[in-house]
């Protein structure tokens, strides 16, 4: 019982780590969502700056750039699928443990009754 204690434990943070990794692509899709809005606004001949870590520089090429972020974006969503999927897989097995567990505990206090 305390190995599967310890596992359901393992689980909740695994399950924890998967939920802060997928609201962290979510505001990520969200922010590209905007951006890529944005772009659509901006008529021909408008400068456009891209930000690559502390340095900001000027992009010629918008079509380029908007199939860039498109890019990312469905990257990201290929990621959330995949979150989704691995936090299917570890609540069940959650499941299966949580009635492996409360099946030791009920056969426990039938044997001390």
């Amino acid at each position: 019982m305390q190995n599967q204690l310890k596992q359901a434990q393992q689980i909740e943070i695994q399950l924890e780590q998967i939920e802060s990794q997928r609201y962290q692509i979510d505001l990520r899709i969200k922010e590209l969502d905007k951006t890529l809005q944005e772009l659509q606004k901006i008529t021909e001949g408008t400068q456009i700056y891209k930000s690559v870590g502390p340095i900001l520089y000027g992009v010629s090429d918008k079509k380029k750039l908007i199939e860039e972020l498109s890019e990312q974006k469905e990257l990201s969503e290929i990621r959330i699928k995949t979150l989704e999927k691995q936090q299917k897989t570890f609540e069940d097995k959650y499941k299966e443990i949580e009635a492996q567990i409360k099946k030791t505990y009920d056969q426990g206090r039938k044997g001390n009754a």
